[in-house]
């Protein structure tokens, strides 16, 4: 399979992106930071992969849909196809939302929600032509229910899950599956500097590894088999999801109080 990442030089992107290398796959690693790319592919893990020709590296500002072409087209005179789009690239502002500064949440907001919207946008005529077709978004254990300290964050996610359930359905019609995984906590560079309530009540338990399982797992999987449109991972995203489902306003509201408000 031929496989794009975004925010690809580090963390969950370059975690998946060696699992699926060593799997066998055809990967593009595109982020922003391309210095920090072209010593992530220089990695020993890439060794193979390179020497079969099956590794493409790019620069991508998720945010410029011009550069989105530019990706595209570099994976297509490569591998000749996209079968895959993980929209992983994403960053994290931490804090009560009157002392952050604003044109780093407004950066936020641009990254996680607009380059995901035209990264789904992008890829969707190329995805259908293929024959399992699908768009992996990284969600998070905080598009469950709003949280403090991290609210432009949350509410990101929020918009990454509801963008990827409109267009399970929407982009069926075109044999494409939309899907998304939604981690807690997980330890990245995004995060060894956050001070927020819910990582000193919660800890952070999972390794980009973890993550990067899941969506190789996913990445290789036939669309039929893929009956769910969100992937908790890790015991309390499973619990906090199964608890939104049936339980009312109020309840979650006091629980997500006591796991992330001061």
């Amino acid at each position: 399979m031929n496989i794009l990442i975004t925010g690809a030089s580090r963390g969950i992107g370059l975690a998946t992106a060696k699992q699926l290398a060593a799997k066998g796959h055809s990967v593009g690693l595109f982020d922003i930071d391309t210095a920090e790319l072209e010593r992530a592919v220089n990695d020993k893990a890439f060794k193979k992969a390179l020497k079969n020709k099956r590794i493409v590296q790019g620069h991508l500002d998720v945010t410029e849909p011009e550069a989105w072409d530019t990706a595209i087209e570099h994976m297509i005179d490569n591998f000749g196809s996209i079968d895959t789009l993980i929209n992983n690239a994403g960053i994290l502002v931490s804090g009560v939302l009157p002392t952050t500064d604003l044109d780093k949440q407004l950066s936020l907001i641009d990254i996680n929600c607009k380059g995901v919207l035209i990264g789904c946008h992008k890829l969707a005529p190329y995805l259908a032509d293929a024959k399992n077709g699908k768009i992996i978004n990284i969600s998070s254990a905080s598009a469950i229910y709003g949280q403090s300290e991290i609210a432009p964050y949350s509410a990101s996610k929020f918009f990454v899950r509801g963008l990827t359930e409109a267009l399970n359905i929407e982009y069926a019609e075109l044999g494409i599956k939309v899907i998304d995984v939604m981690p807690l906590w997980v330890k990245t560079d995004m995060t060894k500097d956050v001070s927020v309530t819910s990582i000193d009540r919660l800890g952070i338990n999972l390794t980009v590894d973890d993550v990067a399982k899941t969506l190789c797992k996913l990445s290789g999987s036939a669309n039929r088999k893929l009956s769910r449109t969100h992937y908790p991972i890790g015991m309390p995203a499973k619990v906090l999801q199964k608890l939104s489902q049936v339980a009312p306003d109020p309840v979650l509201r006091w629980v997500n109080s006591k796991v992330g408000a001061k």
